[in-house]
């Protein structure tokens, strides 16, 4: 056996083993493994160069395969945090791929689905816009409730209201203008709060979660 013969077989039964036993990369060790099998039938580089054609065959389903492997397991950690829009990437290339004939089909398809799947991960994100804000909505709060001598309550007041007007500005003529640069006639769905991706991230209870939601209504209207 030539030198480099020997070197395509170590180094396709390589790639085999590091599949083998995997919970993840389960159809990929199958795609290694016949592609290491057909190596293995070859007696010399000749018998593997006459089957060239079998061999670009599988070097593609190798690519559906770790394709479907990493796509599946992306789908499943982003269900089980309860990442549902970017889920979404995942779930409709594993619809795709074995339709797949080829390694451009497979990268231009991957590319389109994620291009989509990020404006609608950055849409979703948009909601964050509420959150940032919590320093603001506090000190509109400590203005308007302080417990103060009366003669400052009017100066607080203003404090407040000046705090108001500054984000109504920011919002009608920078934030809420971007945004809709991405989702045209988008507003800011406060329902989206609950969902877990989000709430999560408000380390507030859901009394205080509905009083800011209440507040931020008035500093930032649609």
């Amino acid at each position: 056996m030539d030198s480099l013969f020997n070197d395509y077989i170590l180094y396709y039964e390589a790639r085999m083993k590091c599949r083998q036993n995997s919970a993840v990369y389960i159809h990929s060790y199958q795609s290694e493994k016949a592609i290491y099998d057909l190596v293995t039938s070859c007696a010399n580089m000749e018998e593997l160069q006459a089957k060239a054609d079998q061999f670009r065959a599988l070097a593609v389903k190798n690519a559906v395969a770790l394709v479907k492997d990493q796509e599946i397991f992306r789908k499943k950690v982003y269900e089980d945090c309860k990442e549902f829009v970017r889920s979404e990437a995942p779930a409709m290339i594993l619809e795709k791929i074995d339709a797949m004939s080829s390694d451009m089909e497979i990268v231009e398809m991957v590319n389109r689905v994620h291009q989509k799947n990020s404006i609608d991960i950055t849409v979703d994100q948009l909601v964050g816009f509420f959150y940032s804000d919590f320093i603001a909505m506090e000190n509109i709060e400590v203005y308007q409730q302080a417990s103060i001598p009366e003669e400052w309550k009017k100066e607080c007041e203003g404090y407040a209201q000046d705090i108001m007007n500054s984000g109504k500005k920011i919002w009608q003529e920078n934030q809420l203008p971007d945004a809709r640069n991405w989702q045209p006639g988008w507003i800011l769905n406060y329902d989206l709060l609950q969902e877990e991706r989000h709430r999560r991230l408000i380390s507030v209870n859901d009394i205080e979660l509905e009083k800011k939601i209440a507040l931020h209504k008035k500093y930032k209207p649609a």
